[in-house]
Order: structure tokens, then sequence, then C-alpha cells
């Protein structure tokens, strides 16, 4: 496990990096409506579809490539040390606030599916934000080994 724990982190943030990048530069494009007045807005439903599909992505990516040699003990002590992290970062950010939240959204982008539907469901922005620092790294736990096979 002390060789793990940064596997998680590493992962989670790298890929939150290019989902990030991918939406703003090329995919969001495909989210934008022009409303009868002039005005360009974001869709809703299409940017759903496209979190949602950045997020399986990232799951399957992340669940049958990066993860997939570790055993579940180690990828929920790893997705522990991100959540813990993200809490940590998030709360820091809200404090902050300004600029901060930009950059602190760019490195937590690959969850932003949960964070929206919950959103939808809740409209809390709290709840939805606890829940989504915490809880969408322990998704990959799944993907892990039952035991660490003994040699």
């Amino acid at each position: 496990m002390k060789k793990s724990w940064w596997k998680g982190p590493l992962y989670c943030t790298a890929a939150s990096w290019v989902c990030f990048q991918l939406y703003v530069r090329f995919l969001g494009r495909f989210t934008l409506e022009i409303l009868p007045d002039g005005t360009i807005t974001s869709d809703n439903t299409r940017t759903m579809i496209l979190s949602a599909g950045l997020f399986l992505v990232v799951i399957c990516v992340g669940g049958l490539c990066f993860f997939r040699s570790m055993t579940r003990k180690e990828i929920f002590c790893s997705a522990s040390v991100l959540a813990a992290l993200n809490l940590v970062l998030g709360l820091i950010v809200y404090q902050m606030q300004g600029m901060a939240s930009i950059y602190f959204a760019e490195f937590t982008e690959w969850s932003s599916f949960i964070s929206r539907l919950l959103f939808q469901i809740t409209q809390n922005i709290w709840i939805t934000a606890i829940i989504t620092w915490i809880f969408p790294p322990y998704v990959f736990v799944l993907f892990g080994k039952k035991a660490a096979s003994k040699s």
C-alpha cells in the first residue's frame, strides 16, 4: 500500500485536466445553443450527456488499465487520499473564492457528471460539493483484485 497511495490522486488529477481541456477547447461547443433573442447559452441536456460520457471513459480507462493490478484495499487507500485532498482543497478554495475555484474545477472535472446530476436532484450546492469531493474516487475499488496474489 505504501507504494500505491499516489496512483488514485495522480490518475484522477491527470484525467480531470484532460477532461477539462477537452471540454473547454473542443467538446463544449456541442452544448452551445443560440436562443431566439440571439443569446448564447449551454444546453443542460447536452452538457449532462457530454459529462456522463467523459465520466464513463475515465472510469473505464482507469478501472481496466490503470487500477487493474491493484487490490481493492490499495485502491480504497488511494481513493481515500484523493478524497481527503479534495475535501481540504475544496474548503480552502471556498474560503479563497475567485479564480481559485476555476483552478480547482480543472483538477476535479472528471467527476463533474456526479455534481451536475446531484445538483439537479438536490438543488443544494453544499451536499453536491461534499459528495462530489469525497465519493467518486471509490468507484475504482470495483475494478481491483480481491486480494494480493501470493508470490
